[in-house]
């Protein structure tokens, strides 16, 4: 599901909100059995949101409409509910999540949602993440003690976005503060400039991130310390592989920076939207969706696959995949063998 942080251009995504319960007398969603199928879950690989859970025999993504679909190996799409006479409307559903979403994180399932109150007449958010084996809250998201009065008064405790970094690390994203957990979702690191990207990546114990000055930072996590990279123009859409970062800037430029030794190379023009995944990049512009190889090389045209997305788009083994309204899209990494899954 594209989730909006309701800001530039598409590039973003909306704040997770309220949990939901399950259907009628159905298992609660808490508990083990929500997703079935043999293997091991796993997240699949998308650049601004996670949007996607997968085993060796189902793949469950976020929609559009809030609704958790089922994709089976045979090619059948369905809903997430085993409720025959469910609506799907509301969160009275099993599937639906509104503004929540689930995750994978050391080979266990979480759900990241807020529970929503009234204090003065003004509606509150609180952010949670709990271990669906058994309902265990495991993080709750609070205010950070050191941000100031000020600063404090403008920020809340809903949680945004959920990034699994690593094993080891956890980001935790809110309005204005992010934490990055270790793997016993204890507080490893925080900050208070959030921007408008969920993105951020670990290399040789560093973090980066992109701040709410369009900004790349850099944390040493071993000292806390960050500096900002010096870098040509506004940082907008970011993705990265193992040893580059990828980065769009507020002309729609494409360019590749190594963390190496902390030199950028343009690669593509009219690119403000993409996302990185195995040997390509898949980037949208204005009028155009353009499949490049990692050096700015043409690869595909893919602009006829209306419902196959740049940012949004997502890879679960071989194959690249967006949802949308009451279907899901896929697609060969190099952009062939197209094709439309409708729910049934």
């Amino acid at each position: 599901m594209t989730k909006k942080k309701g800001l530039y251009l598409a590039v973003l995504f909306c704040v997770f909100s309220m949990a939901f319960t399950g259907c009628s007398d159905k298992k609660d969603n808490e508990k083990e059995g929500l997703f079935s199928g043999s293997g091991e879950m796993k997240n699949a690989e998308r650049l601004n949101a996670l949007n996607a859970i997968y085993n060796d025999d189902n793949k469950y993504f976020d929609s559009e409409s809030e609704i958790y679909y089922k994709l089976d190996k045979k090619g059948v799409l369905t809903v997430n509910c085993k409720d025959a006479s469910c609506t799907h409307s509301d969160n009275s559903c099993e599937a639906y999540v509104e503004h929540g979403e689930y995750f994978v994180f050391n080979k266990k399932v979480y759900k990241a949602y807020n529970k929503q109150s009234y204090a003065d007449g003004a509606v509150i958010y609180k952010g949670y993440i709990e271990d669906i084996s058994g309902g265990k809250t495991v993080f709750d998201n609070p205010v950070p003690d050191e941000m100031s009065e000020e600063q404090a008064m403008d920020d809340s405790t809903e949680i945004y976005y959920v990034r699994v970094l690593n094993d080891e690390l956890l980001k935790v994203e809110g309005h204005i503060h992010a934490y990055i957990l270790d793997k016993d979702f204890n507080i490893k690191y925080w900050y208070g400039d959030v921007g408008k990207f969920p993105w951020g990546m670990i290399y040789n114990d560093n973090y980066y991130y992109v701040n709410d000055l369009y900004q790349m930072v850099k944390v040493d996590l071993k000292t806390n310390k960050s500096e900002t990279l010096d870098l040509a123009g506004k940082v907008f859409g970011t993705d990265n592989d193992d040893e580059y970062i990828y980065y769009s800037d507020e002309f729609g430029d494409l360019y590749k920076y190594s963390l190496s030794d902390e030199s950028a190379v343009k690669i593509a023009e009219d690119s403000l939207l993409f996302s990185v995944h195995g040997k390509y990049i898949y980037s949208e512009g204005t009028d155009k969706k353009i499949i490049y190889d990692k050096d700015g090389k043409l690869v595909a045209d893919y602009t006829d696959y209306e419902n196959m997305g740049a940012d949004s788009i997502l890879k679960i083994g071989d194959k690249m995949y967006t949802s949308f309204n009451g279907g899901v899209a896929e697609m060969s990494a190099d952009g062939k063998d197209y094709k439309e899954y409708m729910l049934e």
